[in-house]
């Protein structure tokens, strides 16, 4: 599962979009909606204004996997950059909540990236942003634990889900959450009750917020997991 950080105010963005007299409009989708999917053309460039989105993944033989979560100031169809003129997407992107975005047609966003230098570094740190969050994401599916890896998707989940209060986790089910961690269902509900008793979680009006001391754990595993990676690599 990768979730990238927001690249830039969302609201920045659009001015400099509308600014360079680019035609766009704005789409809202609700919870559960599919905003595309894998394998439609990707004839569009969207840019999240607000709310969450999950990227999906299925493979030939029918298994599906989360492979990303992107919040506010993010992109959504980087694969127009491509030169081929039959570009296809990656991924289905699916509303986790109430989301809205900015939606440029390919061609505008083709000439948006090659005449405005602010966009482009703005794209071009969207991409590098997922790439690393990618090589992230893979380093904590291989080495780290389940609990480690449950840890990592619930601030991930926090940190883009922008609640009222810091720290609240937005309303996703825990067969998602349990997709994002490649584990099962109970298995998310056992260590979620685990969290709570260490005083990581706490819940009231059947909202989650995370604890900072959640927030710490987090850190120490995964820089004891690097450290660990590398003195494998140098051995």
């Amino acid at each position: 599962m990768s979730a990238a950080t927001p690249y830039s105010p969302s609201g920045q963005t659009r001015d400099l979009i509308e600014s360079a007299g680019i035609r766009c409009t704005v789409t809202r989708y609700r919870k559960g909606e599919a905003l595309f999917f894998q394998g439609d053309p990707c004839d569009t460039v969207l840019h999240i204004e607000s709310g969450l989105v999950g990227l999906e993944v299925v493979t030939a033989g029918g298994k599906q996997a989360i492979v990303g979560i992107l919040g506010p100031g993010a992109f959504l169809g980087e694969e127009v950059l491509s030169e081929s003129a039959d570009v296809a997407r990656r991924q289905t992107a699916i509303a986790l909540t109430a989301t809205e975005v900015l939606v440029v047609p390919r061609r505008q966003m083709l000439r948006l990236v090659r005449t405005q230098p602010t966009v482009l570094a703005r794209f071009v740190a969207h991409i590098l942003e997922r790439h690393a969050r990618l090589q992230e994401d893979l380093t904590n599916q291989i080495l780290h634990t389940g609990e480690r890896r449950l840890a990592h998707a619930l601030l991930s989940l926090a940190r883009h889900g922008r609640g009222s209060s810091p720290g609240e986790l937005p309303d996703v089910s825990q067969e998602f959450i349990a997709e994002m961690v490649g584990t099962t269902r109970p298995r998310v509900n056992a260590l979620i009750g685990k969290f709570k008793r260490q005083g990581f979680l706490t819940s009231g009006r059947g909202v989650l917020q995370i604890r900072p001391t959640l927030l710490q754990l987090a850190a120490d595993l995964y820089k004891r997991g690097a450290d660990e990676s590398s003195d494998r690599s140098v051995a």
